[in-house]
């Protein structure tokens, strides 16, 4: 993420919202927050990261992503029970790839209970 992502967009303030924003406050990274579930938001977002455990993820996750790719927003999944240095290489080519600047990043209330969200995050910059 080094130098390309600028903004991360984030919904309302929950546990995965609140890992991510601990996780960004020394970077040089802005966090935007969304209310509530805005429909224009493929109006101002690049794209999703989705972040999961072991392919567990809710159908309005699911809804969410289909809904951006159906509005030519790419998405990645990251799950952050697999392997560090795969997960890290393809999240690295597939902002590569799309050059987004502007990230949603989504995931479930109970993933910052997982040290390998923390682990992850600290791997990425």
């Amino acid at each position: 993420m080094k130098n390309r992502v600028t903004t991360i967009y984030l919904y309302d303030l929950n546990p995965f919202s609140k890992s991510i924003e601990a996780w960004a406050s020394n970077k040089t990274l802005t966090i935007e927050r969304i209310e509530g579930k805005s429909q224009d938001i493929d109006d101002f977002v690049d794209g999703v990261v989705v972040f999961h455990e072991n392919h567990n993820v809710s159908r309005e996750i699911e809804e969410l992503q289909a809904f951006l790719d159906n509005s030519n927003r790419p998405g990645h999944r990251i799950d952050i029970n697999g392997t560090l240095a795969a997960t890290k290489s393809n999240f690295e080519m597939w902002l590569e790839r799309n050059k987004p600047t502007k990230l949603l990043f989504v995931g479930s209330d109970e993933l910052p209970k997982n040290d390998n969200l923390l682990r992850f995050l600290s791997n990425l910059m």
